[in-house]
This record gives structure tokens, sequence and C-alpha cells, in this order.
């Protein structure tokens, strides 16, 4: 009876933290709008900085038809700065290790010095405009894809997880690579159908 009575209560536990791990995005019509540097796009992706570093928030939403939050995960912010593991520091300068605001369009994949594969960003914001030369990028990292569940409130300790990248999980990283290949792809079948030499690209904004 009493293993019977563990047994629940374990259940009972495991429900509790699953429940405040489902995500609880924002409503997009209160997020900060992008602007056109890319004309059209099937996906979105919005980083709160403002919500601590153990909560879901960065948020991805299909903007096709209707807007729809389809995911959301943790990510890390960048070490530089005045940083502290609730508070990030902005920074667009070079060698800052601060995490930047503003809108950024995902580039495609590259390998990143020590071998891993990332995500290159483009900053088209005052705030980011030296995404590129800073070598800000989406990759996954271990600190983030060992949280088991959503814990707001909690942060995770500053390290050099991140050096202003937006550093996730290795699952919330390949579901954005998902979603930036089908973007290439949607608007590559557009741009033979219409003979047109366009091609938009999934798009984040940051904030705070």
């Amino acid at each position: 009876m009493k293993k019977v009575v563990k047994i629940l209560a374990s259940v009972f536990v495991y429900c509790v933290l699953l429940s405040a791990s489902i995500p609880k995005g924002p409503n997009i019509e209160k997020l900060p709008e992008y602007n056109d540097c890319n004309e059209w796009s099937k996906y979105v992706i919005y980083v709160d900085f403002s919500k601590s570093s153990c909560s879901d928030r960065l948020f991805i939403y299909d903007v096709g038809v209707e807007p729809e939050l389809i995911y959301s995960g943790v990510v890390l912010h960048g070490c530089g700065g005045k940083s502290t593991p609730s508070k990030p520091e902005f920074s667009n300068e070079i060698g800052s290790n601060c995490s930047s605001l503003g809108e950024y369009t995902l580039e495609g994949t590259v390998r990143m010095k020590n071998g891993m594969e990332a995500i290159k960003l483009k900053g088209w914001s005052d705030t980011n405009s030296n995404a590129e030369a800073r070598n800000i990028y989406i990759h996954p990292c271990t600190m983030a894809t060992l949280l088991p569940f959503n814990f707001p409130g909690l942060n995770f300790p500053l390290t050099k997880a991140s050096e202003g990248c937006f550093a996730v999980s290795y699952h919330t990283y390949d579901v954005i690579k998902y979603c930036m290949n089908k973007d290439i792809e949607i608007n590559d079948n557009f741009n033979l159908l219409q003979n047109e030499n366009r091609h938009d690209r999934t798009k984040l904004k940051a904030f705070y």
C-alpha cells in the first residue's frame, strides 16, 4: 500500500511540474512589431529577455495564416558587461559578450570554431548591426538542454555558454532549424514560380 501511495505521489508531483512547464506565450498583438527588412516569412521568433532564464522566453509563432504559438523554450543571455543571472546587459559592441536587442534574420547554418553547427544571424537594427562581425549565432548548449521543466522565477548561472549568442537546448535548436529551412523552401518555390529574386528569411525579434 505504501508503494502505491509513493507512486501516486510521484505521479502527482510530475503532473504539477509538467503543468508548470506548459508554454504560455505572450499575446502576439502585444509583441513588438518587426519591420520590413524582408517582405515575408512563415515563422517569427520572439525572445523576451525580461523573463527569467529558466522560464520559456523564446517563442516561435507560425504567422502564415493566423498567428499561432507553436513552440517555446529557454534561451541563455550573454555573460558580458554587468550582466547577472537575472538581468542581462545589452550591447552591440564587438567584444562585449553581451546580448543585443532588435530584429534579426536567420541566414543559414555555419560551423563555429569548436566545430559545432550554429545558425548565423544578421542584425537589422541599430542595436544589433554588428551581429555578423560579432559572430552572433543561435546554437545549442548543454546547460539549456539539462533543464527538464520550465521554472519561472529561477535563472541559470552566468557562464560562457553564451557570449552574446542565443544559446538554446538541442531540441529547440532542431525546431528553429526546421522552421528556417521550411521558410527557405517555401520562398525558393515562390521565387521560382514568380521569377522574382526574393529570398526571405525567418525573423527573430529580441526585446526587453
